[in-house]
């Protein structure tokens, strides 16, 4: 994939070999002979992609790692860095929510019981966290706290507001609950969940890179773009965006690990119970599958590999009809929940069905021969279908997309373009040694998530709300984190940036030598030095910044977002 090619400035180079230059540009090997680093848990599955790309172990990663782009370095802990984004989008609500009025956009609002008590605590709940209570977060609130009581609340999946019932319960028979409301509460668990979430989605989606890609640096530059991604308030609001993200990541991780580990059920089946995408995820687990396969075919290894994997989708597609069961159950048949009167009432004023009132007009879904919920209440309640979307008013939701859109699928028609005959073979069978030679590692791990980065896209673009691509792919696909790295820590790009700090004297000479990597760190140097950046770079880091604090200031105030 030639990424490396970021303009005039810092156009693609060869893949097979690589030699840092500084200062006046002559190769400066006396500081930079450490081999490419290889996680050792990659490095021993050379010998499956050799036998899959033509058995020849031409390793092009002769490369050195490319180091930092300075002799200073500012490094921080996942952790750290992770936790400190989310603080600084709680910050940036409340800031948002105080100073800017409430916008009007006609939604779902939660019904709460007006007769209800004020603890002493909600209000300092609702100062704090109330701009992250807007738009689907009053769905997953409100499932919490009531379950799926109207049968729009079904396009909603229940692990998150699952996770919520259960420790808002646990909490709310101890006496925390003579100190805050349980719609309260429900809030400050999900964001504090939230965080976890996304603290465990940065350390998954760093090892992932690291295997992937096989450098630590476009590792930590791809987590660093992680914790201020362009769909970022969604991943501290009461959204699935951030335990998708683990879990997804998990299963990307696994899948070239072990795919035939049974482990690997428990993060599939939880993602499908998370969200509706999460059904693609089985594609990993197969295209793996199918790839040890083809490296180590022998007819007993087809069997034991094939037997596990029966196993698996066995398990992670009982729990997904577990949901389904409970659905039909809800909508299916006419009988008496015990539902609170001011949901009872919501749903009469808003011509809402509520859960135990079948009718024979309502929830036609029930009738189908397989009665799943999920594409009949998108399409009904939310419009959802082939090109519902394309109207002239939409145009403003489009441009918001653009950015990722572009990202994603430009550098994916760049990969294929250049490594079309490795694609065509699905990359499971031989291609030519010129071919292989020509191939980074990354370039042979790298197609089925490119492949599962332009579905998510174009399924976006085309069937749903365009404007939700940003987020889906933030939180379902690596690839465009990865896209951007690259841009970051392209061979040539990182020689403009030497060359800049040597001329105006920000790098000493030997200085270089002081690179290292710090494990589970990152290095915040050159994401701040935005004097040597190009153009693209300062386009991608204003894009991911940008959105952060324009998406957070909208959705606190129930504007539309993506």
């Amino acid at each position: 994939m030639r990424m490396e090619s970021n303009g005039g400035n810092s156009g693609g180079t060869s893949p097979k070999r690589r030699t840092n230059v500084v200062g006046n540009g002559k190769s400066n090997l006396r500081h930079h002979q450490h081999q490419h680093h290889q996680p050792h848990h990659y490095a021993n599955k050379q010998t499956e992609s050799s036998v899959l790309d033509g058995g020849t172990d031409a390793n092009p990663t002769s490369s050195t790692e490319l180091p930092p782009s300075s002799g200073s370095f500012l490094h921080i802990s996942i952790i750290k860095l992770a936790l400190g984004s989310r603080l600084l989008v709680i910050a940036l609500q409340i800031m948002a929510n105080q100073l800017l009025p409430d916008h009007d956009a006609g939604v779902f609002i939660a019904p709460r019981d007006k007769d209800a008590p004020e603890r002493p605590l909600d209000a300092l709940v609702r100062f704090t966290l109330g701009g992250l209570d807007r738009w689907d977060g009053q769905y997953f609130l409100h499932i919490a706290e009531h379950g799926y009581t109207y049968e729009n609340t079904l396009a909603f999946f229940p692990l998150f507001p699952f996770i919520l019932k259960i420790v808002s319960s646990a909490l709310n028979s101890t006496d925390v609950i003579t100190f805050i409301s349980y719609r309260e509460l429900s809030l400050v668990l999900a964001v504090l969940f939230n965080m976890v979430c996304f603290i465990g989605a940065a350390k998954a989606l760093y090892r992932l890179s690291k295997l992937v890609l096989g450098s630590k640096k476009k590792a930590e530059i791809a987590v660093l773009l992680f914790c201020f991604n362009p769909a970022s308030i969604f991943f501290t609001a009461p959204y699935t965006e951030s335990l998708f993200a683990w879990l997804s990541f998990a299963v990307m991780y696994q899948c070239i690990e072990d795919v035939t580990s049974v482990f690997i059920t428990i993060p599939l089946s939880l993602s499908i119970l998370s969200r509706s995408n999460g059904m693609i995820n089985i594609g990993f687990v197969l295209y793996f599958a199918i790839r040890r396969i083809v490296a180590q075919y022998n007819f007993h290894n087809v069997i034991c590999i094939c037997s596990r994997l029966f196993t698996m989708l066995i398990i992670v597609l009982f729990h997904y009809g577990i949901a389904q069961v409970y659905n039909y159950y809800l909508f299916c048949f006419e009988q008496k929940f015990n539902f609170p009167a001011h949901v009872r009432e919501y749903a009469s004023e808003h011509g809402l069905i509520l859960a135990g009132n079948k009718t024979e007009e309502s929830s036609p879904w029930c009738t189908n021969l397989l009665p799943l919920s999920y594409s009949y209440v998108q399409s009904h309640y939310w419009n959802v279908g082939f090109l519902r979307y394309y109207e002239l008013k939409q145009l403003p939701n489009f441009l918001l997309a653009l950015p990722a859109i572009y990202l994603t699928l430009s550098n994916s028609y760049r990969y294929l373009q250049e490594h079309w005959e490795y694609a065509a073979r699905l990359g499971l069978f031989r291609v030519s040694k010129k071919q292989f030679k020509m191939m980074r590692p990354y370039d042979r791990l790298a197609l089925v998530f490119v492949v599962h980065a332009i579905l998510l896209t174009l399924f976006s673009l085309f069937f749903v709300h365009v404007q939700v691509t940003t987020r889906i792919l933030c939180a379902a696909s690596p690839v465009l984190y990865w896209y951007a790295a690259e841009y970051f820590t392209g061979e040539r790009t990182f020689i403009k940036r030497q060359v800049i700090r040597k001329l105006s004297k920000q790098v000493k000479d030997g200085d270089e030598i002081s690179c290292t990597h710090v494990t589970n760190h990152v290095d915040l140097s050159d994401l701040l030095d935005i004097r040597c950046m190009n153009w693209q770079q300062q386009a991608i880091l204003g894009y991911f910044v940008g959105y952060t604090v324009v998406g957070t200031i909208l959705f606190s105030n129930f504007y539309p977002w993506t």
